[in-house]
């Protein structure tokens, strides 16, 4: 049986709210927008068949995404506008209480079986394909974090970004990763408004260590706390849009002719 928020301990209710809203902030839109302000390309409509379709009993990816085809969309707009317009209104439900944390949890995860359905061949993108720039997705330990983070990976390579991702890290476990591995870009996603600290720590392992630091990008339902400011001077950027964050990677040297 669904309890009610009223019944939860504040300090799990708290970071309930944090995990649902995480999972499931905006991919590429406005993490701010209410379900009835979405984008005007996105038809509401198709956007509600495709909300009931993740909160049903019954789930057929193949299915739901043949028929939101039938409506007009191609595998590109549902992706790109429907899946994350989708997560977007599971989190206001959950904010306001009409759905408990697992029905949200359960439709993200089946959003998220969606994006691997509609992902091409193309889609799927390793660090062995020189032009694509190599993403390091950081969550740091007692961050709160559910499915979001396989959302933002198949995301952005949906984007053509080869990306990986570390959950639970400390910011040593993270430096050390990065020291090993040739990462272009390093989005941390985090719902900790002290999450500045943290990666004031992982650069300076880094910089102990390296000398081409690559750039920090910092995402997660702390960019709706922190109303846009950065924590910490290091980081070059405080956004939930992936392609915005993108424009920030390292510049690969041009292939040799």
């Amino acid at each position: 049986m669904e309890r009610q928020m009223s019944q939860r301990p504040p300090q799990a209710t708290e970071h309930a709210a944090a995990l649902a809203s995480r999972v499931l902030a905006s991919l590429q839109g406005r993490p701010k927008a209410r379900p009835g302000r979405v984008a005007g390309r996105v038809c509401p409509r198709a956007l509600s068949m495709l909300f009931e379709a993740s909160l049903a009993a019954e789930f057929d990816r193949c299915e739901t995404i043949r028929a939101l085809c039938e409506m007009g969309l191609d595998h590109d707009e549902i992706a790109d506008s429907y899946v994350p317009a989708a997560a977007r209104q599971l989190g206001c439900d959950w904010v306001e209480n009409t759905l408990s944390f697992a029905r949200v949890t359960v439709a993200a995860g089946r959003l998220q079986e969606m994006l691997g359905g509609l992902a091409k061949a193309n889609d799927i993108v390793t660090a062995s394909h020189r032009a694509a720039p190599n993403v390091l997705v950081v969550s740091f330990e007692n961050d709160q974090h559910t499915v979001g983070w396989k959302l933002v990976t198949l995301q952005l390579r949906r984007l053509g970004a080869a990306a990986h991702a570390m959950l639970d890290a400390t910011p040593q476990d993270a430096a050390e990763v990065l020291e090993q591995v040739s990462y272009d870009l390093v989005l941390v996603s985090s719902s900790r408004i002290d999450v500045g600290a943290r990666i004031g720590e992982m650069i300076d392992f880094l910089r102990a260590r390296m000398v081409d630091v690559p750039p920090v990008v910092l995402g997660g339902i702390v960019v709706d706390l922190l109303d846009g400011a950065k924590p910490h001077a290091d980081i070059v950027a405080v956004t939930n849009c992936l392609g915005a964050a993108l424009t920030h990677k390292k510049r690969k040297p041009a292939p040799k002719t």
